[in-house]
């Protein structure tokens, strides 16, 4: 999904954006034994934190998204910090709880969640705009209350066999993103108060993304050891 256009513009003016790597990339390498080898990193996963000026831990997009979902998830995150940018203290702390708490509610019972709209001020010649939360398809009395429209990302014209092979898989984990678990991650946010990044990656990735950092072998240690014929009698021979 970065490696949209789309995505990337959209990130690059809407957001300071930081990359941090939370583990060595792990690296395989497969020697043939007649000269071949190949050598490949193996995919991790990524969480997308949105975090306001202090540091503190606004909303996460967990895993990989289709780059539109994506796109439209980092609209909803942008439309949170600026509701919640003015707020700091006890003030932030309660909003968040409110509104994590909400987010999880809605996602325990199998309803969409809340959506952030911007509602413009005539008064003030649309130059400012204040941002509600409202239930999911919810309109204002007024009229005036418009959801914000994320930018639309072009599907890439040259995509590849294994592109478009691989674009089932990708919508499935963006719903899975956005019910299973966001719903965890909004129930640890709700209960957790203001945390950064640091504080809560490892939960993050061994809980939501299954992806123990602590984990040498990255779930891969059955796989690799547990039917090795040959592994009790290396072991005798160190």
């Amino acid at each position: 999904m970065f490696s949209s256009d789309d995505v990337a513009k959209f990130i690059n003016d809407s957001f300071e954006p930081v990359w941090e790597s939370v583990r060595p990339v792990p690296i395989v390498r497969i020697d043939f034994g007649n000269g071949e080898v190949i050598t490949r990193t193996l995919h991790g996963n990524i969480a997308t934190y949105v975090c306001n000026s202090e540091g503190r831990v606004l909303d996460i997009l967990p895993g990989i998204y289709q780059p539109q979902g994506y796109v439209d998830a980092l609209q909803q995150l942008l439309l949170l910090h600026r509701w919640a940018g003015w707020r700091g203290g006890a003030m932030l702390e309660a909003k968040l709880k409110e509104y994590h708490q909400r987010q999880a509610d809605a996602l325990k019972a199998k309803r969409d969640p809340d959506q952030f709209v911007s509602r413009l001020d005539e008064t003030k010649y649309s130059i400012e705009s204040s941002i509600k939360l409202i239930a999911a398809g919810a309109k204002e009395e007024k009229g005036r209350t418009m959801p914000v429209a994320a930018p639309k990302v072009k599907p890439p014209s040259d995509r590849t066999a294994a592109d478009i092979a691989n674009w089932p898989i990708l919508a499935e984990d963006t719903a899975i993103n956005e019910t299973v678990r966001r719903q965890q991650i909004h129930e640890k946010l709700a209960a957790a108060g203001a945390v950064k990044p640091g504080d809560i990656v490892k939960w993050l990735y061994k809980d939501v993304l299954h992806a123990d950092l602590d984990d040498r072998y990255l779930g891969l240690g059955k796989t690799l050891f547990a039917d090795y014929p040959f592994a009790a009698e290396e072991s005798r021979s160190r």
